[in-house]
């Protein structure tokens, strides 16, 4: 078990090699009013160490949904979406009608995935899925190959013009959601940036929360969050980052695999 995070502050654990996120990426995070930006859909590693992403095979079956949050209310970006003919690198281009901060929101929709025994027990130990690590050492299946149905949420923060909006505090609705507990563009240098992870609409305790820099430029930081769901991050100017968190439980009802597990992703660059 990783140690419990002292107070509020989220200790910083051992980093151990990114696992592969899964993230959108804006060409810019600071758009003017009623710019097309183009977004990205990104999967790799990135960090000091690996710096490596590719694009993400974008079609229509994996997209559930696509929507801007912004100060007053949600746009559907289905038509937003750009799919080329392969398949292997779509992307969206979004427009932001006013001035304000927003959330770009993405849900893809479930795939199974099956990895023999040590393979699935590895992942579980790098990942922190202790509530699917304790169900398989209960029911004496570690032996056993793992199998799970899983799915991606991924959202981007996007500050138009110089209005900073409290909309981005509140959460989305996404099963395993990242929220910021501040204004990130509201930050100033030597602050701390409190991140509230939520799994299904409650707080999250003991996930493993890690934080990277896009561009590469530093290593990839652990965090556990606290029992509030919170975690504490240094506030990181001029850094593109990328925050992600996973988790999972057992799916008794779903025929298609074992488990449930759920990528979720906030990327932002603060001012």
């Amino acid at each position: 078990m990783l140690k419990a995070a002292l107070a509020c502050l989220a200790m910083v654990l051992p980093a151990a090699a990114a696992a592969h996120s899964f993230w959108l990426q804006p060409a810019d995070f600071s758009p003017e009013q009623g710019e097309d930006l183009l977004i990205e859909f990104k999967i790799g590693d990135v960090g000091a160490d690996s710096g490596e992403a590719a694009d993400w095979g974008l079609y229509w079956e994996r997209i559930a949904s696509l929507r801007l949050y912004g100060p007053d209310g949600v746009i559907d970006q289905q038509r937003a979406v750009r799919i080329t003919a392969d398949g292997e690198a779509g992307s969206a281009v979004v427009t932001a009608p006013g001035q304000g901060t927003y959330v770009l929101g993405f849900e893809s929709n479930p795939n199974v995935s099956v990895l023999e025994a040590d393979r699935f027990n590895r992942y579980l130990n790098h990942a922190g899925l202790t509530a699917i690590t304790a169900h398989r050492e209960a029911s004496g299946k570690t032996g056993d190959s793992g199998s799970e149905l899983y799915v991606r949420r991924a959202k981007t923060i996007l500050q138009v013009g110089d209005v900073q909006t409290r909309n981005v505090t509140k959460p989305i609705g996404q099963l395993l959601e990242i929220v910021p507990t501040e204004n990130p563009f509201s930050m100033g240098e030597g602050e701390q940036l409190p991140m509230l992870v939520l799994w299904r609409g409650e707080p999250l305790a003991g996930a493993v929360f890690e934080a990277s820099a896009l561009d590469g430029s530093r290593e990839m930081e652990a965090y556990e969050t606290d029992a509030d769901g919170v975690v504490v991050i240094p506030y990181q100017p001029g850094s593109a980052m990328l925050y992600a968190v996973v988790w999972g439980v057992p799916a008794p009802n779903d025929r298609r695999a074992d488990y449930f597990t759920v990528f979720s992703s906030l990327t932002v660059r603060p001012l």
